[in-house]
């Protein structure tokens, strides 16, 4: 399967990442999912973000935990009609980041 990321949420990320263990373990999962591999968990629908439905029009939703506490999210897309679904790198973020995304923080009571 091919993999591709998003221009905007994960290539400036990725490519901006130092050689260490985030990049690394990002690395192996690019390769499990060019070899068919479904890595993760997957997100249940009512909890996707309304951010990647709007920006992608998705239904499904994986993340993957990495290490320090970074979060990988992805899906599987086809961007042109008859063409096989390719995994789509939506975002590499840090746990604060993927906490605001999904609506994790708790508001402040009034």
């Amino acid at each position: 399967m091919d993999v591709v990321g998003d221009k905007r949420d994960f290539n400036p990320v990725y490519e901006g990442l130092s050689d260490g263990p985030i990049k690394n373990v990002v690395k192996e999962i690019i390769k499990a999912l060019k070899d068919d591999s479904i890595v993760g968990e997957h997100i249940r629908r009512n909890q996707i973000p309304q951010y990647y439905i709007q920006r992608h029009n998705i239904q499904i939703l994986y993340r993957v935990a990495l290490p320090q506490q970074w979060r990988l999210i992805y899906t599987f897309h086809t961007f042109n009609e008859g063409e096989k679904p390719k995994a789509l790198l939506l975002e590499l973020m840090n746990h604060d980041k993927y906490n605001k995304r999904f609506g994790y923080f708790k508001k402040a009571s009034s």
